[in-house]
């Protein structure tokens, strides 16, 4: 029997993921606002690093996917770089 490529999450971990995601923008944002930080550049920003934590936590921490350091801290890079891309596109050209 194959088994599927593709990254299962449980409703656990989307719970995990989006309080993060929630949690990150919600209390953070009116902080950097009320410094003068333009309010797109801070959700681009907060929006960047939760996503990239959630997802390192949930897939890392909580499912165990790595089998060496080296390659969790290229899956924590090239998770990063997607988060940072994604919500770049989402927030600025969209």
């Amino acid at each position: 029997m194959e088994t599927s490529k593709w990254i299962k999450f449980n409703y656990k971990s989307a719970i995990i993921f989006f309080a993060i995601m929630i949690l990150t923008n919600l209390i953070f944002l009116p902080i950097l606002t009320g410094f003068g930080v333009d309010r797109a550049f801070g959700l681009f920003l907060l929006s960047s690093l939760g996503s990239w934590i959630g997802l390192s936590y949930v897939l890392l921490v909580k499912h165990g996917f790595y089998k060496s350091k080296k390659q969790a801290a290229v899956f924590v890079a090239v998770v990063g770089f997607v988060c940072t891309a994604s919500c770049y596109f989402l927030i600025y050209l969209n």
